[in-house]
């Protein structure tokens, strides 16, 4: 029993079995006679008490009896000596219960606690908004919407979903995807989730518990399908979130093993959406042939890109195209918090603070580099730089020097966490030492690093305690490190893709808990077709309606 119910029974029995009797009510008492029950001052209060609460206190008769039961010499001090106490104590009891200075001076005759037993009696307010932690951002909200109205439509089959990274689109595209289940009228239609790295793949695990815990209306099963993990074929047909890399995949539809097929062909025929993420990877040989396999009739898929293209700069435009069509000319793009298109998205973005403000600025290396005839026709076949050019742009010491001066200028005096893409492993690893010999610390990532290596390294650096991290062909997707406020991009390419991975790592601004501003150092040799930063998140937007 409360303190307050305790206090309210004990008051109400001092008005006697006569007056209790005619406030529970003479057929209730009987009631209560004809079933055995004793009738005193306690059990009447205790009625009243379990059927009104304190609100048995906005009877005024009752107000009344219990004040005059206070006797005249608590009155006289309550109310001061008249010759008409009665009738002073029938103005005093002239009030409506509530939150009021009189019900409060009622209260504290009986020594009630007002302040408890007014809060309860409060009225419930006309309107109160239910607040939602860590709910989409209005931006967000719109792509998430946008993504239900495509899997609504019966004439179209596949889209892409553009946003630019640091935007939150794994977020965002998971709450698209528990939507997707809920919604499902076959109540077994699964979902398949396709990347090509670790750190994406268990970024997308991790974010589907968040969102399923928060958004799931049934138990779902979550299948990590990549680094050679066992599945077992025969698991329960049951709702289930499958994670796979495009290497696992590619190994379960191409293998002779009956079992790995079959965990395919299991997850082919309950898959009713398919995710890929960086899907401008999507026409790639392998992976095309993995999503055609794996999404089945009627499968619903959904791209997920910061880039949706794959030309570069001044090239051939048809691989472009060709990923166009693949997702069927259709592209969900980035809207305002009205759901209004955008002319400049980045823009709108950065004023917003998911995106940080970049400070661009070019450092000129000096270095001629003379492609050989090979090499000029190796990079009209792969449009790109190719690899003896990066290491000979790896290879010469007044660039290596000219960039590890710059980053002990950010990383050590001005204390800017800073993360530097290499041209090259070995110039990495040359300038991880060489920064360290000049006591900053620094660090190399490369392909050669076991995951367990990589995630030391990134745990030390997000931490505040690696000042520098060089990286070369391993952190241009799939890595999330907020507290980047320099990038330097000492790896020159004419890929937008690429390009646009590379100063994605800095772009994270506060609203997504990132840094409000980033440097972007651009190391400048003599070559041409480079791509911007202003161009590179809208270069593909004319390839889709």
């Amino acid at each position: 029993m409360s303190s307050i119910h305790g206090d309210v029974v004990e008051i109400l029995s001092r008005l006697g079995v006569a007056s209790l009797s005619r406030y529970v009510g003479e057929d209730k008492v009987s009631r209560f006679i004809s079933l055995g029950l004793p009738i005193s001052s306690d059990f009447l209060s205790e009625v009243l008490y379990i059927e009104q609460g304190i609100r048995v206190f906005k009877n005024k008769s009752l107000r009344l009896e219990l004040m005059a039961s206070l006797g005249k010499e608590k009155l006289t001090e309550i109310l001061g000596d008249s010759d008409s106490l009665y009738e002073e104590l029938q103005r005093f009891n002239e009030f409506s219960w509530g939150d009021n200075s009189k019900t409060k001076e009622f209260l504290g005759l009986f020594e009630i606690d007002d302040q408890a037993v007014v809060e309860k009696d409060k009225k419930t307010p006309s309107e109160f908004v239910v607040e939602i932690p860590f709910c989409l951002h209005p931006y967000q909200n719109w792509v998430r919407k946008n993504i239900l109205g495509f899997f609504h439509r019966k004439d179209q089959s596949r889209t892409l979903v553009h946003m630019p990274t640091g935007a939150g689109k794994t977020r965002t595209s998971m709450e698209a995807v528990c939507d997707f289940l809920r919604e499902s009228a076959e109540a077994k239609k699964s979902v398949i989730w396709l990347a090509h790295s670790e750190e994406l793949c268990e970024q997308a695990v991790e974010s589907f518990e968040t969102s399923w815990r928060k958004l799931g209306t049934q138990p779902a099963k979550v299948l990590r399908v990549w680094g050679g993990r066992d599945i077992d074929v025969d698991f329960d047909d049951d709702l289930f979130f499958a994670v796979i890399s495009f290497q696992t995949a590619y190994g379960m539809i191409t293998s002779k093993d009956d079992n790995r097929f079959k965990l395919a062909s299991k997850m082919r025929k309950q898959c009713g959406l398919l995710v890929v993420d960086e899907a401008h990877q999507s026409t790639a040989p392998t992976y095309k042939e993995v999503i055609d396999v794996l999404a089945g009739q009627g499968t619903k898929i959904v791209g997920l890109t910061a880039t949706p293209g794959r030309h570069h700069v001044g090239a051939d435009e048809d691989p472009t195209q060709e990923l166009a069509k693949f997702y069927q000319n259709n592209k969900i793009n980035i809207v305002d918090d009205e759901g209004r298109s955008l002319e400049h998205p980045i823009e709108f973005l950065t004023n917003k603070g998911v995106l940080a403000t970049l400070d661009k600025f070019q450092l000129d290396s000096g270095v001629d580099i003379e492609l050989t005839a090979g090499e000029k026709k190796q990079m009209e076949k792969l449009l790109d730089i190719p690899s003896s050019v990066l290491k000979k742009l790896g290879s010469n010491e007044q660039r290596t020097n000219l960039i590890a001066a710059q980053a002990v200028k950010l990383g050590l005096e001005k204390q800017y966490p800073t993360i530097i893409f290499a041209p090259s492993k070995d110039n990495a690893i040359e300038l991880a030492t060489l920064l360290t010999l000049k006591n900053c610390k620094a660090a190399a990532i490369t392909a050669d690093n076991t995951s367990q290596e990589r995630q030391d390294i990134i745990r030390e650096f997000r931490a505040g305690d690696l000042p520098v991290l060089v990286n070369f062909g391993v952190l241009t997707t799939g890595f999330d490190a907020p507290n980047i406020k320099a990038v330097i991009i000492a790896r020159p390419t004419t890929s937008v893709v690429l390009y646009s991975q590379m100063i994605g790592r800095g772009l994270r601004g506060p609203l997504m808990g990132g840094e409000p501003e980033c440097i972007l150092v651009d190391v400048v040799d003599n070559l041409l077709n480079m791509p911007s930063s202003d161009q590179a998140f809208t270069f593909f937007d004319s390839f889709y309606r």
